[in-house]
This record gives structure tokens, C-alpha cells and sequence, in this order.
């Protein structure tokens, strides 16, 4: 197991870059491109029902006996991979399936669901169509009919079917299949497919495209599937029973996958490397993402799953694949803050940076859930209006904490104490021990913490006696003298004898009689010293009460038998200290 370890750890670098590449080929290099290449960009004749109509059912008939043409040569021809000849072909089918897709109002379909769309709906209608005993052209709107009085829709008689004329938007004026009947194709080909063909062509097309692998031409193991007993292609949902089979072996390699990694990533999560610990915070979210869209990418491109069902896999796949990232998003800014070490980890700068990482993280995964939820069709403007109404009640409810975080970047900005300063706040004393985004905690004199919230200590008078740029010295003590020429010259001989220390600033030394009617008067002797480090103060403090001390006891000597009585005021600083 110990050996085991370091090599699981070494392993969870390359597993994130297999992950990127699996992402970038499911996403983006493996999607084929039909529909959504030049050809779709081609002009369809939409200008009147009939033109609508007539050029649908064209571009339908010839797009089908090119895919049947190159499915019949892609099966005779040796060899796994398909002819260039057959590949032409398919591609030129692309082009007419695209123009007729082009006679559809897919306006209400979401973008996940869009490119599964185009290719479907247009093979419905055409098998639906094929069916039904269509009216005469000449009965049918056409453009110089529409040009002298525009009709706002046509039906085929005795059907819901429709072709209506768009009124808004880009392609306005033209008439178009409606959204409604685009809605119900699924419905109407399941009522009508059972209905004698009236084109003269044999062929369901729909039926062999949803029955068989790949994306439009079958791959050449068709044949595979073909050799099944029968009973492996009766439907169920729309579905093979083999498409079920296939989708429940690619699911449940997916999941064997994740859980693979899932074992991984533990062990690189304990890690102190951060090389190691900052992959493994994402490998597992990676894992679910890739997991998801290569489950999309077989059920749409390989088994092959058409209909609702493949909409409702689709749905599912692509909301984990975000959510997944999202997740990924987060842990991997919660890594990163955790792993940011600062000479003063406890400062408010550390914290800001951290908070500012993490808050980053999530502005980010709440943008993709913007664009996700788009995505997938969930209205925007209410996910937005919900947003800003749950963000209101939020802030309402959070009141106390944003004052509060307001606060922190206050103290921040600036900066009237830091981590470690002596300060004074209202009739409180202390050093400040953690600045952080809610509270500031100080450590009072008497050792106890205090925790305030940052909003008051904001709003509080803060003297910072840490950044003094002189510390004071003042004592008091008592003198044995008591007459007045007596104190007088005692007192000169101390300020002399302070302001001769090099550390004592000029002209700051001040001694004056603190209580002239006591039996024994009392000097205090006040001064600056040219320091604002505590551990200097400590020493040059030392010397000066030596000084003094050495002093009382000559003017004892000189005067009566007794030791000098110090009346000691200790600064702020000695106090909390002592």
C-alpha cells in the first residue's frame, strides 16, 4: 500500500490531461458536422406554401436516395472504413437535409436539442407526407397568389399540419412548418407509419435511420446488428432493444470510470504538494463531466437513440456535464485559496485573497449556471427574475454579514491597524491577533480574547500605538527633599540627567512637582524615546531606571539614611507584558 501511493498521487497529473483531451474530443472534435456546415446556409424557397411545400418534399426525396444509395455501396464495398465516393454522397444528402430544415419554424427548440432536431423532424415529415393524399399544387398558395394577397397560413387538408407565415424576426415573410406541428411529428408519424406509402418509394427512412447505428450512414458492423434474431429490433420507446442494450453497456462503463477515478483521487487529496492536491481537487468533477458527455456523445452519434427518449438523455447528460463543472469549479478555487501561504498568514490581506479567490470561483460557476440553464431551455428571464428577487431577500435577510464583510475591506483599505499592532479602541486595550472577513478578534490585556464584528470596529476611534513613531518613558518618584530650592535643583539635576541619554529626543524631556503639599513630594518625569520597537523600549527604559535609581541613592547618601520610594506608572505596553 505504501508503494502504491506515490505512484497513485504521480498518476493523477496524467489523469487530468487524459481527461482535457476526452473532454475537447467529445465537446467539440468528435460532434459530426452535418447540418451545421456551409450547406446549411443555403437558401430554401419559402415564399409562398406551395414553394414551401414542394421544395421540402425535393430536397427530402433526393437526400433519401442518396443516404439508401450510399448505405446499399458503403455495404458491398471491402474494407472498415467508407469510400470516398460514399462519403460524397452523404455529405451532398447533408446539404438537402439541411435546406429542408430550413422549412421549419424551430424557433422554440432549446440548443440542446437542436442539432438532434434538425436532423429528425425534417425525416418525419417526409414519412408523414409520403402518406397523406396531398391536394393539388395548383390548389396551393403560391408566390403569385401570396403576392397579391398574402395568406397568414395553409393546412393540409383533413391534418393538423401547417405552414404558417413568420411575422417576426429574421425571417419574416417567409412561410414556414409551424412550431406546433414541429411539436407533434413524433405523434403524427406514430399514428400514420403504418399507412401505405403513396410516393412510390419502399423506403421508411425514418425508420432505418432510428434502427440503426452511427449518424446517418450506418458504420459497416451494421451488419452485426443486422444478424440479430428479430426479436433484438422490436421497439420499446421508440427504441431498439439493442439501442437499450447498447445505452445500459455505455452507462454502466461511464460509471465504472467514475468510480475508477473516484478510488484515484483520494489518494492525491492527502497530498501536500499542491502539484498534486490542486489536480486532485478537479480530477473527480472532470471525471463526472467526461463521464456525461461520453454517454451524449454514444447515445446520439453511435447507438444512436432518437426521439424524446434521446432528448431526455441528452437533457440529463449535458445538465450533469455543467453541474459537474461547476462543481469542479468550485473545489478547485477552495484548493487554490487553501494553498496560499502568506509571510503573515493570519493578515487581512491573506484572508481578502483567499475570499477573493473563492468568491471568484463561484462567480464563475454561477455564470455557466446562467449559460447552462439556457442551454437546456430553461427560461432565462425568469431564472434571472427569480435570481433577483432570491438575491434581494438574500441581502435583506444577510444584512448584518455584508455590513460586516463591507467592514473587513474597509479595515483593508485603510489599514488603520494590522495583524500584531497594540491598539486602543473606545475604553478597551489590546493586540490585534486575526483580521478576518466577519470579525476582528484582539487579545486584551488580560489575555482574554475579544471578538468584535467589523462593522462597529470600523466605525469605532482606533489608536494604533503600535505605529508610534517615538515611545514615551514616565515615571514618577518620590523625592526626599522638601524644601523648595531643594526640589527645585533636584528636579533640573534629573532632567539633566534623562536628557543626557543619546536615546532621549532633545527638548523632550519634562519633570515636573506632581503634588507640592505631600509630606514627601513626588517628581514625574516624562520623555520621548527615539525608538518604535518594543524590544529596544524594553532596554533603553532599563537603562534610564538604573540611571535614576544610581541617582536617588547618591542624593540619599548626601542627605539621610533611607532607600528612594518608586512610584512606578508603567506604559501601556510594560503593563500588558507584565
Amino acid at each position: 500500500m505504501l508503494g502504491r501511493r506515490p505512484f497513485q498521487e504521480a498518476a493523477i497529473p496524467l489523469v487530468c490531461v487524459l481527461l482535457a483531451a476526452f473532454f475537447v474530443v467529445f465537446q467539440f472534435l468528435a460532434t459530426p458536422t452535418a447540418l451545421g456546415s456551409i450547406r446549411f446556409l443555403a437558401a430554401a424557397e419559402t415564399g409562398s406554401p406551395r414553394t414551401t411545400l414542394e421544395g421540402f418534399r425535393a430536397n427530402m426525396a433526393r437526400a433519401s436516395a442518396l443516404l439508401m444509395e450510399a448505405y446499399r455501396q458503403n455495404k458491398t464495398e471491402p474494407g472498415l472504413r467508407s469510400s470516398d465516393a460514399v462519403e460524397e454522397k452523404v455529405k451532398e444528402a447533408e446539404g438537402l437535409l439541411a435546406q429542408a430544415a430550413r422549412a421549419l419554424d424551430l424557433r422554440d427548440i432549446p440548443p440542446v436539442e437542436l442539432d438532434h432536431r434538425r436532423l429528425e423532424a425534417p425525416l418525419l415529415l417526409k414519412e408523414i407526407l409520403d402518406r397523406l393524399p396531398l391536394p393539388d399544387p395548383g390548389t396551393i398558395p403560391g408566390d403569385a397568389d401570396v403576392a397579391k394577397q398574402p395568406v397568414p397560413s395553409w393546412n393540409v387538408p383533413g391534418t393538423e399540419i401547417r405552414i404558417v407565415r413568420v411575422t417576426d424576426g429574421t425571417r419574416s415573410g417567409e412561410y414556414l412548418f409551424s412550431r406546433e406541428t414541429v411539436q407533434q411529428l413524433e405523434a403524427f408519424y406514430k399514428a400514420i407509419r403504418d399507412e401505405p406509402n403513396l410516393s412510390g418509394s419502399g423506403e421508411d427512412l425514418y425508420d432505418f435511420y432510428s434502427q440503426s447505428p452511427g449518424y446517418l450512414l450506418p458504420p459497416k458492423w451494421f451488419g452485426l446488428i443486422e444478424a440479430l434474431p428479430r426479436s433484438f429490433r422490436t421497439e420499446i420507446q421508440g427504441q431498439a432493444v439493442w439501442q437499450w442494450i447498447g445505452f445500459a453497456l455505455v452507462l454502466g462503463l461511464a460509471v465504472m470510470g467514475v468510480l475508477g477515478v473516484r478510488r484515484l483521487s483520494r489518494s492525491g487529496q492527502k497530498a501536500a504538494d499542491a502539484a498534486i492536491s490542486l489536480p486532485a481537487s478537479i480530477v473527480m468533477p472532470a471525471s463526472v463531466a467526461v463521464a456525461a458527455l461520453f454517454v451524449s456523445y454514444m447515445a446520439d452519434f453511435q447507438v444512436n437513440l432518437t426521439g424524446r427518449v434521446n432528448d431526455i438523455v441528452d437533457q440529463i447528460a449535458e445538465a450533469v456535464a455543467y453541474l459537474s463543472i461547476m462543481w469542479g469549479i468550485l473545489k478547485f478555487s477552495n484548493a487554490l485559496a487553501g494553498q496560499l501561504t502568506f509571510s503573515r498568514s493570519e493578515s487581512i490581506d491573506a484572508h481578502l485573497a483567499r475570499a477573493a479567490v473563492r468568491i471568484g470561483g463561484i462567480a464563475v460557476a454561477l455564470g455557466l449556471l446562467v449559460y447552462g440553464a439556457s442551454y437546456l431551455g430553461i427560461p432565462l428571464a425568469g431564472l434571472l427574475a427569480g435570481l433577483g428577487v432570491g438575491g434581494l431577500a438574500v441581502a435583506l435577510a444577510a444584512k448584518p454579514t455584508l455590513e460586516n464583510f463591507i467592514g473587513g475591506l474597509i479595515l483593508y483599505a485603510d489599514r488603520p491597524v494590522r495583524v500584531g499592532d497594540l491598539c486602543r479602541f473606545g475604553n478597551l486595550e489590546g493586540r490585534v491577533q486575526e483580521i478576518g472577513i466577519r470579525s476582528t478578534r484582539i487579545r486584551g490585556l488580560d489575555r482574554s480574547l475579544i471578538t468584535i464584528p467589523n462593522a462597529t470596529f470600523v466605525n469605532m476611534n482606533i489608536i494604533n500605538l503600535t505605529n508610534r513613531d517615538r515611545m514615551p518613558y514616565t515615571r514618577t518618584i518620590s523625592l526626599q527633599v522638601t524644601d523648595s530650592i531643594a526640589i527645585r535643583q533636584e528636579i533640573a539635576a534629573l532632567t539633566a540627567l534623562v536628557a543626557e541619554h543619546p536615546k532621549i529626543e532633545n527638548g523632550s524631556v519634562r519633570v515636573r512637582l506632581r503634588e507640592g503639599q505631600e509630606e514627601k513630594p513626588k517628581a514625574e518625569i516624562q520623555a520621548l524615546i527615539l525608538t518604535s520597537k518594543w524590544e529596544d523600549f524594553l532596554e533603553i527604559q532599563q537603562e534610564i531606571d538604573l540611571l535614576l535609581r544610581d541617582r536617588v541613592l547618591v542624593t540619599n547618601k548626601a542627605t539621610t539614611e533611607g532607600t528612594p520610594v518608586y512610584d512606578n506608572v508603567y506604559p501601556l505596553k510594560e503593563a500588558e507584558e507584565g
